[in-house]
């Protein structure tokens, strides 16, 4: 049973060149917070691991409510793209693993098609 999912705008016709548009599509329906997902990734670069007991803290240096916080967390998480461990925030390469899957599987019927 799958814990975490959400669902992202796939525009197919556009190109994806950075991680904002990543975000805006993952964030579609509350665009404002693709900003604030942005600098949490960028922090957690950074910083390498977020302590999830230092809500307050991140909260108020991404300039974001409480639920904005929590919403943009969730988000992340359920792409795949952060993980807790040990009750510290860190990136996770599920989302970029699950992108190469559809890729390498689209890919495969391409190539049977052009046969």
């Amino acid at each position: 049973m799958v814990k975490y999912e959400t669902t992202i705008k796939l525009k197919a016709r556009e190109r994806v060149p950075d991680l904002r548009t990543i975000l805006e599509n993952l964030f579609y329906r509350k665009p404002a917070l693709s900003k604030k997902a942005e600098k949490l990734i960028y922090l957690l670069i950074e910083r390498k691991r977020i302590p999830d007991a230092q809500w307050a803290a991140m909260q108020k240096e991404l300039g974001a409510t409480h639920q904005e916080y929590y919403t943009t967390l969730s988000k992340l998480r359920d792409a795949g793209m952060i993980t807790k461990s040990d009750g510290e925030w860190i990136m996770s390469e599920q989302f970029g693993n699950r992108c190469r899957e559809m890729a390498d599987i689209w890919g495969s019927f391409i190539m049977r098609w052009r046969k």
